[in-house]
């Protein structure tokens, strides 16, 4: 699974030729970006949807992004979002932030 970029905010998730799911990141300044957005084919499991979320981070950590900021509105994306070390940091906006390792 990897990420093609398609334009400006819009990205592709894809299995070798085969299109999987896409996203949005949208600058929000100071190196944080916002995931809109985020759909897959029904054919993911729920395993994969964590490496899809692994895939991302990622590839923010190799584009030197700062932070991914996400808003969850739901309980199940509130646990993988848990999972895959994001913090939450409004509980109001159910915004979750994760801090780009780069080392």
């Amino acid at each position: 699974m990897y990420i093609e970029k398609m334009d400006e905010k819009l990205y592709y998730l894809k299995e070798g030729k085969r299109k999987i799911g896409h996203f949005h990141l949208s600058a929000q300044g100071n190196g944080a970006f916002k995931l809109e957005q985020l759909q897959v084919v029904s054919q993911v499991s729920p395993s994969q949807i964590l490496g899809v979320f692994e895939l991302i981070q990622y590839y923010a950590q190799a584009q030197k992004m700062d932070e991914i900021h996400v808003d969850s509105h739901s309980g199940a994306l509130d646990h993988i979002l848990q999972h895959q070390r994001f913090e939450r940091q409004d509980v109001e906006k159910c915004l979750w932030i994760y801090q780009v390792n780069h080392n």
